[in-house]
């Protein structure tokens, strides 16, 4: 029973040590993109209802080694700063998909081929996404719809 259990363990730290450059330069590559993107960005390239934009934010997303988790707040982020609904749910669904750590991993775990087929895979459905959430109209929010009009004036 011991020895299976070392043996797992061993597995696991294996696996770890040959994944942790790629998750490191994952990391790096997230840290430079952070550092250098000018702050009007967002509004400038991805602020707009058409495919260009939701293009660009898969784009932006597919480097980024955030988890499904860590996506949400840099998406919320995202449309804070002017992204189209397009753009956001784009970059929602390739940036967990495509993160650089994930890829390298794909690599080291499975072949060449997954490697490849992962990120254009993600990016497909993420631009497909981003337009079909574009096509489809924008609800008012409550806060938009002015006062006199709530009170039947």
């Amino acid at each position: 029973m011991i020895d299976v259990v070392y043996g797992i363990t061993e597995e696991c730290l294996h696996i770890l040590f040959e994944s942790a450059p790629y998750i490191l330069f994952g990391l790096l590559i997230a840290g430079l993109l952070k550092a250098f993107m000018p702050e009007d960005f967002v509004a400038r390239h991805l602020g707009k209802n058409n495919i260009t934009a939701v293009i660009k934010s898969s784009l932006l997303g597919i480097p980024l080694p955030l988890c499904s988790c860590g996506v949400v707040p840099a998406a919320m982020g995202l449309r804070k700063n002017g992204a189209s609904r397009g753009a956001t749910v784009s970059f929602l669904i390739s940036t967990p998909e495509t993160g650089v750590d994930s890829v390298a991993v794909t690599y080291a775990l499975l072949d060449p081929l997954m490697t490849v087929v992962r990120p254009v895979a993600a990016f497909i459905t993420s631009v497909i996404a981003g337009m079909l959430v574009n096509l489809l109209p924008e609800k008012e929010s409550s806060e938009a719809i002015p006062q006199d009009r709530l009170s039947g004036g």
